[in-house]
């Protein structure tokens, strides 16, 4: 096979204009894979030899390390990405601030919805109460909360919504159009979560799907990522408070 070929408009595989999403596609299933096995809390403390730690006990710098592996891959590299293969603009990919009024009013309207409605209801799953939060010195004071948490929320939180509402929803629409590029987003997103508690897994399709519209209609992955880390925080606090 001549693969000088393959990028043909006749002859090959896809036609020119393809490149751009089949990049994006093929990265959709990598990155997430390679931080799964590769970034993960778990796979840290095998190589470090933690002693005694176990899946729900994880220390802190087995927690940062997953949290830089996500900077990396879902943040560094599809930047780097963006730059120097695609040659586009980062702000065409969300990183601006884009609508914040609509971005600020999602936020005031569904966060306490969504505190109300589920997060607090989900205290009472001990499936979420064993797996949450991921470092359990994060309940044992304010100040471990709070260190715990701002490495999560800058540096995880700003990975995952850069990648997943940045580079594959506003890398994608042009060539599939909004809605399916909401869809296609939830996919890897989704298959992720596996290994985690059955309802966040589940509540992750429709949470997708609303990430996804606020990012369109915002123009900006900011109100999203603030959005995610204060649900994420909202699950802690609750969880703690709860035990």
């Amino acid at each position: 096979m001549n693969f000088k070929n393959i990028f043909k408009e006749e002859e090959g595989i896809f036609k020119q204009d393809d490149l751009k999403p089949a990049v994006i596609l093929l990265l959709a299933a990598l990155i997430p894979t390679l931080h799964r096995y590769f970034g993960s809390a778990e796979f840290y403390i095998n190589i470090t030899d933690v002693a005694t730690v176990t899946h729900h006990t994880k220390s802190l710098p087995a927690n940062i390390y997953f949290f830089l592996s996500a900077l990396l891959l879902m943040g560094v590299i599809p930047l780097l990405i963006i730059k120097y293969f695609l040659k586009e603009r980062i702000g065409d990919y969300g990183l601006r601030i884009g609508n914040w009024k609509t971005g600020l009013v999602s936020i005031a309207i569904l966060f306490p919805v969504i505190a109300i409605a589920i997060l607090l209801p989900a205290v009472y799953q001990q499936e979420l109460k064993d797996f949450y939060p991921f470092y359990k010195g994060a309940g044992e004071s304010v100040g471990s909360f709070l260190e715990f948490e701002l490495w999560r929320g800058l540096l995880f939180y700003t990975a995952w919504e850069f990648f997943f509402r940045g580079f594959l929803l506003f890398g994608l629409r042009k060539f599939v159009g909004n809605g399916i590029a909401i869809m296609v987003q939830i996919i890897p997103s989704c298959l992720w979560h596996i290994g985690y508690p059955t309802g966040e897994i589940l509540m992750s399709i429709p949470a997708g799907m609303m990430f996804g519209i606020i990012a369109l209609r915002t123009k900006s992955i900011i109100w999203v990522w603030l959005l995610h880390w204060l649900i994420g925080m909202g699950l802690d606090v609750f969880i703690i408070l709860s035990k």
